[in-house]
């Protein structure tokens, strides 16, 4: 399992420490899995909707529009455990 750092200002670790401590979740760390899960999610069903809405509007995502979604998804695919 490989492992990141990530700088959180003090706001962001209290409110991150107060859902562990509430028994939201059991750490820190599954607290972040759980919120890299909810962005996979977020991106996928973006990208669901912009498919819709490009074939009903008769237009496509540009190359590069749909690279930079297949990048976030692949990159939060990759960080799920």
């Amino acid at each position: 399992m490989s492992q990141i750092a990530v700088r959180l200002s003090d706001e962001e670790l209290d409110r991150l420490d107060s859902a562990v401590a509430e028994g939201v979740f059991p750490s820190r760390a599954d607290a972040v899995r759980a919120a890299i899960r909810m962005l996979e999610k977020e991106l996928r069903e973006r990208r669901i909707a912009d498919s819709y809405s490009a074939a009903y509007e008769g237009t496509r995502l540009t190359g590069e529009e749909e690279r930079a979604l297949d990048a976030a998804a692949a990159l939060a695919g990759d960080a799920m455990p």
